[in-house]
């Protein structure tokens, strides 16, 4: 099942009834306003309303927090949510399947090889040095998003994950399972989803 990508008001979103969505949002712009708090308060604002835009504006909606601190659709059932922020923006993941989802900036910063596989850091060392920065940081966003899936990402070592991209939109993670991935980037940021492969 391919994501729906979302940038723009909720009423604009169309939905099949299955696939994943990922909301690109800024966390201070037009979409953001009136909700009250900090940036955190902001961000679960904006995740209850995309909830209630796909579960049919119930108004019953409640989030809580994992013991690793991930987002937790309490009501209604049957929903799960990822969170990622980055630059001002969310991207908030939502689907009927778990979900993770990361979102990070674009610099030219050098890879962090240390971080990478022997294979990963082989592919990317044929790549044409300025196309390295972006590269790394695609794979990034597919380790930290697969680490998000498993639950507890702190505890996992990023070169402990094995990523393999197969284009510029679909990758696949691996450890402790494998993971479908797919990345897009807009001009200042990766984005990143990630969901279990299916047997």
């Amino acid at each position: 099942m391919t994501p729906v990508w979302h940038y723009g008001p909720l009423d604009a979103l169309v939905w099949d009834g299955r696939s994943p969505i990922a909301w690109s949002v800024a966390e201070t712009g037009p979409y953001a306003a009136g909700l009250p708090g900090d940036a955190r308060a902001i961000r679960h604002g904006l995740a209850v309303a995309l909830i209630r835009k796909l579960a049919g504006d119930s108004d019953d909606v409640r989030l809580t927090r994992s013991a690793a601190g991930a987002p937790i659709v309490s009501a209604p059932g049957g929903w799960y949510l990822s969170l990622s922020s980055r630059g001002a923006h969310a991207l908030i993941g939502l689907a009927r399947q778990p979900i993770a989802v990361d979102r990070e900036v674009v610099d030219d910063h050098a890879p962090l090889w240390d971080m990478l596989t022997p294979t990963e850091a082989d592919a990317l060392r044929r790549l044409p040095a300025l196309a390295q920065p972006h590269a790394w940081l695609r794979r990034w966003t597919i380790k930290e998003a697969h680490a998000k899936l498993i639950g507890e990402p702190r505890r996992i070592r990023p070169e402990s994950i094995e990523t393999i991209v197969t284009d510029p939109t679909h990758a696949t993670a691996t450890f402790e399972g494998t993971s479908r991935c797919w990345s897009r980037s807009i001009p200042d940021a990766i984005e990143t989803i990630a969901q279990w492969s299916q047997p």
